[in-house]
């Protein structure tokens, strides 16, 4: 069984998290652009429990990757009713809340990509600022 250099580190997870988050930044936007369209539904995306449950299933083992790589963040249709503005269920407050969020999710990921990248750089090739 050939371990890949990766498997072990946290670059699969980090990876699946900025799909998501980028996915997560188009629902809200569609959800700010069409904020008068009557009866649109407001979309969301899942994807953290799942992700958590396949960080939790791969502890221990080698094969972080394959267990993350299982899991696809979705798109999701908001099913309340509830009609926040008069015609959909798009709470532009809300909107700009998640907005924010995940904005701020999506920065702290990359840079612990960048981060990680930069260990296993210096792994790779020492530390050449000594």
């Amino acid at each position: 069984m050939e371990i890949d250099l990766f498997d072990r580190s946290r670059v699969p997870l980090l990876e699946k998290q900025l799909d998501g988050f980028a996915l997560r930044n188009k629902a809200i936007a569609s959800n700010i652009a069409n904020i008068e369209t009557p009866n649109y539904k407001r979309l969301d995306v899942s994807f953290e429990k799942e992700l958590s449950n396949a960080v939790s299933a791969a502890e221990g083992s080698v094969d972080l990757s394959s267990k993350v790589e299982q899991v696809e963040p979705e798109i999701e249709i908001d099913p309340t009713s509830m009609y926040a503005n008069g015609a959909n269920n798009v709470d532009i407050d809300q909107e700009m809340s998640e907005l924010a969020k995940n904005q701020l999710q999506f920065s702290l990921a990359s840079k612990l990509m960048g981060a990680t990248f930069q260990m296993i750089d210096k792994s790779i090739n020492g530390d050449t600022q000594s």
